[in-house]
């Protein structure tokens, strides 16, 4: 034993991983109301107090920024997934109590799933900004959940107040059933390194025995599993291609709805490409301006700069800008360092004369409105599109506006000083001053 630590509630979940993305793993701990991490030297690190107490958790790093986000389900039903600097990325309330929350590669895509069981024997598997992909019915009551990965092959185990234990493929069917000799309290599974065809599952039973097995089973994926991750793939890349905001009357929209709750309208698609060309541009624009930044930092100011809840892999987007000369730099350990010049060359630098035009345009522009149209305000000044999305961008990664960009369209938040944001606009569009 390294150490220990007395907590002062019943501690209903716990889970390890480096959750500040320095190396060094963290105990995360659901404890009454309170989700709680305790860092490699037993020092506090979060300390969240919520609504409802914590009865289940998990954490693993879903954005590719070396940093664990933690899912967290709540006895009231409501799962909420936080990214390492205890910002929500997103909330969503279950249909039924919330038995457990596992984060899985499910489609194998690279792309952490977040798997949420309940009491019924339902389980959902949502995306990382929570969008539904699929739902199973295993079984009518469970007590306990757990997920077994093999490389290529996934399964679910559930138990009930029985001392069976029963194993299902991804499309619901089971496929077998393990006698443990008691009832199971709560399960943990892993997969040793380099070795497909084995993973292990910890287990701990009513009578104070923890138990491990190793089971072994064929890496390969069957026909039937190959179909199954299909759909849900499949349905990923529809949820994250369709519109959040209907087209015809403007209002908000979940992309899980083909049509517009509001007027009915079909929901648009976006072009893949326009996402992950956003993503890039968001993170051209910041590490211009920070050209030596940890991944966590960097993911942290995305964030802000992203109109809803992102699913996105921080280290591969680096990468393959790089590698396809987008952006010139190399990450090293967990921080990104940026080789090229501060300034993109490519752009034209927008006069002074241009940017003088600036504040008188604007408030034409928003005036009895809260958006303003971002080609309109480049023809209106000569100020090029691409540095003012980039200011914008950088304006919103720092926190200084409030505000969203969708398109071309930026959008400020009523709580926004009209005056202020013109000054902000105004000080970073100097810095491209010619």
């Amino acid at each position: 034993m390294r150490d220990s630590r007395k907590w002062s509630s019943k501690v209903r979940c716990i889970a390890v991983a480096d959750v500040e993305g320095e190396g060094k793993d963290a105990l995360v701990g659901g404890v009454g109301k309170k989700v709680l991490v305790v860092d490699h030297r037993g020092t506090p690190v979060w300390n969240i107090r919520l609504e409802s107490n914590v009865v289940a958790c998990d954490a693993r790093d879903i954005d590719g920024d070396d940093a664990a986000e933690v899912a967290v389900g709540l006895q009231n039903n409501r799962l909420i997934l936080y990214n390492d600097d205890t910002d929500a990325i997103f909330t969503r309330t279950m249909r039924n109590p919330i038995a457990d929350v596992w984060l899985e590669d499910i489609t194998k895509d690279s792309e952490l799933e977040i798997v949420v069981a309940d009491k019924t024997g339902l389980v959902i598997v949502l995306t990382a900004a929570g969008y539904q992909l699929k739902e199973l019915q295993l079984g009518s009551h469970l007590t306990v959940f757990a997920v077994l990965s093999f490389e290529s092959r996934t399964l679910f185990i559930t138990g009930d107040q029985t001392s069976t234990l029963r194993i299902w493929d991804l499309d619901g069917n089971e496929v077998d059933r393990l006698d443990i000799g008691d009832t199971p309290r709560a399960m943990a599974t892993g997969v040793p390194d380099d070795i497909s065809d084995v993973a292990f599952l910890v287990l701990s039973t009513k009578d104070r025995k923890l138990s491990f097995w190793e089971v072994q089973e064929s890496g390969k994926v069957t026909r039937t599993d190959k179909v199954i991750l299909q759909q849900i793939s499949s349905t990923k890349t529809v949820l994250y291609r369709r519109a959040i905001k209907c087209g015809n009357c403007g209002a908000p929209t979940s992309p899980e709805a083909s049509t517009c709750p509001s007027c009915g309208a079909q929901l648009e698609m976006i072009e893949e490409y326009v996402i992950e060309e956003y993503i890039q541009e968001s993170i051209d624009s910041i590490t211009s301006k920070h050209n030596r930044i940890k991944l966590k930092d960097l993911d942290r100011i995305l964030r802000r700069t992203l109109p809803r809840p992102a699913a996105y892999n921080l280290r591969r987007s680096l990468q393959a800008m790089i590698q396809s000369d987008v952006i010139e730099g190399h990450i090293d350990g967990n921080m990104f360092v940026r080789t090229e010049s501060t300034k993109k060359k490519k752009i034209p630098a927008p006069s002074r004369k241009s940017i003088q035009k600036v504040p008188e345009t604007l408030r034409n522009l928003l005036r009895g409105t809260n958006s303003l149209d971002v080609r309109q305000l480049e023809q209106e000044t000569g100020v090029d599109r691409r540095i003012l999305r980039r200011t914008l961008i950088i304006l919103l990664g720092e926190g200084s506006v409030e505000g969203s960009l969708s398109g071309d369209e930026f959008i400020l938040e009523e709580k926004q000083d009209i005056d202020d944001f013109q000054r902000k606009l105004l000080e970073e569009l100097a810095n491209w001053s010619s």
